[in-house]
């Protein structure tokens, strides 16, 4: 080897040992400034890792086995306790550091995230994102966030009780752009596709009821809720127990939810909105149960134009879709009585401009099903959300209809025994919130009317005649005709709900088809 060649040799080997040793300080140097960012954290917040690796050729950096305590500043209780196996940055870019004040990353992933974080309902949301972007200063971008293997648990902050729950969660998020020098809020965060799965979610939504889902498949567009279940967390006994006025028990499972075509972000006031172009809510079947011997709730109560105009987010669903729904309402009045039961079967219902967004365009709802397992129900139900004074039209057409099958709700919820056949009823509510009128005709076959006793067993016979003396048994001779009924100035009470004001126009349509001469208004 001729001395040229060795002084090369010696060069080339005193470049690598230096490339080496400056590799290996500057790996050093930036771990143990990230060691010291870590130690400097305010005392709020703890973080421990097991190990920094870091490769400055690369721009990979992994932290083993982190872990992350938050505490109250003031109360120093702990608010977020999570564990990691892997925290792993990828490609991150040194030259946009140094030279243009910006951080960017190829990838961020989080691998096996355990955290239980603690909700304080009495620190608003802005705060959180306030003190969030407070801490950064430079532009970030990440090409790619993905969050794998979750566990996530939302607490409430005083009782410890499980709010939220998400055993199996995975999340990838693209393109993060934060710039917190942005000068609208809409700015500040953007991010471009994402996907959401989880799997065993448990949400407690309130005081008495929890939610279910098996599935969760969310990206931008659209999203699917398999297994979807709302439960009332006390059996009917224990909860009317608990109840200081009555208020409903929820048993309600759907197959299937999806939304199509959504839209969510903030607009420029700032206020959250939430569209989609279409809800499907396949194979929902629903029990609800109500317990008349609780005290009465005498809070007043809005129709749902009011309801959906009161939002304080901007909600526009274009239709939601009902298929091969099954509803089934339980009522119970006496003591030593069975609940009474109305069951709706077969249900399909299509429900257009849903929301408060649609300005002077109609809220439409169109519902056909099966009523107590014999009779076909049509119900066409419009409103204007927009419309303060809330008026409404409410129309309904009744098939068939053997009236023994009412039994069941009528004897021992009214002390009532029907009896007879309603061939065709066809009725017709235009109101407001306070009074309506119902328009009615009826065709019908040896109806009867029996008063029970206060047992709910024996006939009452003298108020069984006297009522019976004002019915009128057949629409007509004929059994062709219809009978006409009109009943004005319906009175709501206020304290009940939407169905009640419904019922208590058909039970005035009837009185008048029935005891009236049965002729149509001009």
């Amino acid at each position: 080897m001729s001395r040229k060649q060795k002084k090369i040799g010696i060069i080339i080997a005193i470049v690598l040992l230096v490339i080496v040793a400056s590799t290996f300080a500057l790996n050093l140097i930036i771990e143990n400034k990230i060691a010291t960012v870590i130690d400097d954290l305010p005392k709020s917040v703890k973080v421990e890792c097991q190990s920094i690796d870091v490769n400055v050729w690369t721009g990979n950096l992994e932290l083993a086995s982190p872990k992350v305590v938050v505490s109250g500043k003031t109360t120093n209780k702990t608010i977020l306790d999570a564990t990691l196996k892997t925290i792993e940055i990828n490609n991150l870019g040194y030259w946009d550091y140094l030279f243009n004040d910006k951080i960017s990353v190829e990838t961020l992933i989080i691998n096996r995230l355990v955290a239980t974080y603690k909700h304080n309902p009495k620190v608003n949301n802005d705060d959180y994102e306030k003190g969030f972007l407070n801490q950064i200063k430079q532009i970030i971008a990440i090409e790619k966030i993905a969050i794998t293997n979750a566990d996530v648990l939302i607490t409430e902050y005083d009782t410890d009780s499980t709010l939220l729950s998400m055993p199996k969660f995975n999340f990838e998020l693209n393109d993060v752009q934060i710039n917190p020098k942005a000068s609208k809020k809409d700015k500040k965060i953007r991010y471009g596709n994402f996907t959401l799965a989880a799997k065993n979610l448990k949400w407690t939504i309130n005081e008495f009821d929890d939610l279910w889902v098996n599935s969760i498949q969310i990206t931008n567009d659209n999203a699917t809720f398999s297994d979807f279940k709302l439960k009332t967390k006390y059996d009917k006994a224990e909860y009317s127990e608990i109840l200081k006025t009555e208020r409903d028990h929820f048993d309600l499972h759907i197959d299937e939810v999806k939304f199509l075509d959504m839209n969510f972000g903030f607009n420029d006031n700032k206020t959250f909105y939430f569209k989609s172009g279409k809800v499907l809510l396949n194979s929902l079947k629903a029990e609800i149960y109500r317990d008349k011997l609780v005290a009465d709730d005498e809070t007043y109560k809005k129709l749902y134009g009011t309801l959906l105009r009161d939002l304080d987010f901007e909600l526009g669903l274009n239709s939601v879709e009902i298929r091969n729904g099954k509803v089934s309402y339980l009522e119970k009045v006496n003591v030593d009585e069975k609940a009474g039961r109305l069951d709706f079967t077969a249900m399909n219902a299509i429900m257009t401009n849903v929301g408060n967004t649609y300005l002077n365009e109609s809220t439409l709802i169109k519902v056909n099903s099966t009523f107590m397992e014999n009779s076909s129900i049509e119900v066409n139900w419009n409103f204007k959300v927009a419309d303060t004074t809330d008026q409404f039209v409410f129309k309904a057409n009744l098939g068939l209809f053997k009236a023994v099958t009412m039994d069941q709700f009528t004897k021992p919820n009214l002390n009532v025994d029907l009896n007879g056949e309603l061939q065709q009823t066809y009725f017709t509510i235009s109101g407001n919130p306070s009074t309506s009128r119902i328009d009615m005709k009826m065709k019908y076959d040896d109806f009867e009317v029996l008063i029970l006793k206060k047992d709910g067993k024996e006939k009452n016979k003298f108020l069984s005649t006297i009522v019976n003396l004002f019915i009128s048994k057949d629409s007509d001779d004929e059994k062709k005709a219809f009978r006409y009924g009109q009943a004005e100035g319906v009175e709501r009470d206020v304290t009940k709900s939407v169905f009640n004001y419904v019922w208590l126009n058909i039970r005035s349509g009837l009185l008048s088809v029935m005891t009236g001469d049965g002729k149509k208004e001009n």
